[in-house]
């Protein structure tokens, strides 16, 4: 009679149709905890005059005026365009390099030489950005690194690469080509190979050229692929900061400041951190408003086919 008793409790507690809310609980707290109510309290700080040198003075409510500050400052824009600048560039090239490579690793290697490949490609992507910032600062140095010497042995000119308004940007661009393009690698050389091989020799057997193959076989199959690792990456780009600060700290001047450096510097240098949240919630926005505009983009493939 017992058993039987908690095998009817046990089949009614199994029956509960709220059961599967009380399990979700836990993980509802813990990003309530971490993630709404921190979002929630910044919002609400940026809407206020708080900064942390000033103890004396009452925080206050002062509306958009943070907002309307920054959205008027050429420097906020400056950092806004050079932002846009770095993820533009800086994620075009890498896709374009990792799609190459993808494809020529896909269609002409195999074996111990993908191996090979990938263990010597995937070796910056494993290095930490503190590492590889470091590197690249010394690899750009003016007076003993090794690029510059090596362009002077071919009776090239040597730039200022850090200290020069004009290239300080374009080297942290290629500090980090160089470490995330075998993320893109990866994703497109995984997606390559889940293409059903009976397409391509379909075309073969139609007599397809390799160019044609490519642009009505090859991506209209990888355009979900590509749609994520560009989003990905595009989204990573955007809150980019490690390797800036550590070879340029946005010099010289504001050149090569990136939107992320200063809203760190409102924030930790001048601690006005109602500006400092403001800035954050604008970046957001338009991290947003950009992926939304290229998921738009590339919502669609070839005959209305949906790819994300």
């Amino acid at each position: 009679m017992s058993s039987d008793t908690e095998s009817s409790r046990l089949a009614r507690a199994t029956r509960n149709e709220y059961l599967e809310y009380w399990f979700a609980l836990p993980a509802i707290l813990i990003l309530l905890a971490l993630v709404i109510i921190p979002m929630v309290w910044s919002l609400y700080v940026s809407f206020t005059n708080l900064n942390l040198t000033i103890a004396s003075r009452t925080t206050e409510f002062i509306g958009l005026a943070n907002y309307a500050d920054l959205l008027t400052s050429g420097r906020f824009w400056d950092a806004i365009i050079n932002t846009a600048y770095y993820v533009g560039i800086g994620v075009t090239v890498q896709f374009v390099l990792g799609f190459a490579v993808a494809l020529i690793m896909a269609n002409y290697t195999d074996g111990w030489l993908n191996s090979l490949l990938f263990t010597v490609l995937l070796l910056p992507m494993m290095m930490a950005p503190v590492v590889a910032g470091l590197m690249w600062r010394l690899l750009f140095d003016e007076s003993f690194g090794p690029i510059n010497h090596l362009l002077g042995a071919m009776g090239l000119p040597e730039p200022s690469w850090l200290s020069s308004a004009q290239l300080s940007l374009d080297a942290i661009l290629i500090a980090d080509i160089w470490q995330w393009t075998p993320f893109m690698i990866l994703i497109l050389y995984t997606g390559r190979l889940a293409i059903n091989e009976d397409l391509y020799e379909a075309a073969r057997m139609d007599g397809a050229s390799k160019w044609f193959t490519f642009r009505h076989v090859t991506v209209p199959q990888m355009k979900g692929v590509i749609a994520v690792a560009l989003l990905i990456r595009a989204m990573d780009a955007f809150k980019f900061f490690d390797k800036m600060y550590l070879m340029t700290q946005g010099g010289p001047g504001t050149s090569s400041e990136l939107g992320t450096y200063y809203n760190y510097l409102l924030g930790f240098s001048d601690f006005a951190m109602g500006r400092a949240t403001a800035m954050s919630w604008l970046l957001l926005l338009f991290a947003v408003v950009l992926a939304n505009i290229f998921l738009w983009v590339l919502e669609r493939g070839e005959g209305g086919e949906q790819v994300v």
